[in-house]
């Protein structure tokens, strides 16, 4: 998961849709230097997670998309957005994945 999501999700999303907008002049840049295009794909990416993420959860996906986004318009690449996707997946998957392991009291 921290490997595979980041490898399809920031071509589709930032590569192919975030690169498409740029073509078509999504590139006016709103707040704090994100470009509409990004804020558009970001609404999209949160939109797209609420098949496997509660409302809330996939709401909180929106910021760590505009900093992909950010990335992928600074760099015009997909690699550096795609590196911070897999860190932010693995400090995700990490921490939420860490306070549901077995307890002591599981084990007996």
């Amino acid at each position: 998961m921290v490997l595979w999501y980041p490898l399809w999700e920031e071509p589709l999303f930032r590569g192919l849709l975030q690169g498409e907008l740029i073509e078509r002049g999504w590139t006016r840049c709103w707040v704090y230097g994100l470009s509409s295009a990004n804020i558009a794909v970001s609404l999209l990416f949160t939109v797209f997670h609420l098949w496997s993420h509660s409302p809330i959860w996939a709401a909180l996906v929106f910021f760590p998309s505009l900093v992909f986004g950010y990335l992928r318009d600074q760099f015009n690449s997909t690699v550096p957005s795609s590196l911070m996707h897999m860190w932010y997946n693995g400090g995700y998957f990490f921490l939420i994945d860490s306070s549901q392991l077995p307890t002591q009291s599981d084990l007996q």
